[in-house]
């Protein structure tokens, strides 16, 4: 199956999306914004530097018809 862009993408508080980043032990704070914020959507990137190798969970916030969506997941630096 082909991945096609998602439809009815819409701005959130003024970008096409936000990013909150939480270190392991809640020492570090990252909130990250699009690199190209006046980017409507579908698609967002977004760009950091990590301060210090370690697991970090990444929180993910997008609108789309209306709907706020929040997707999560853990990387490991």
């Amino acid at each position: 199956e082909s991945v096609r862009p998602a439809d009815g993408m819409q701005t959130y508080l003024g970008a096409a999306g936000h990013v909150v980043i939480l270190s392991a032990g809640a020492e570090t704070y990252l909130h990250v914004h699009p690199a190209d914020e006046s980017a409507p959507g579908p698609e967002a990137r977004f760009r950091t530097a990590f301060p210090t190798p370690g697991l970090y969970k990444i929180w993910g916030q997008f609108q789309r018809e209306g709907r706020l969506m929040t997707v999560s997941f853990v990387v490991k630096v």
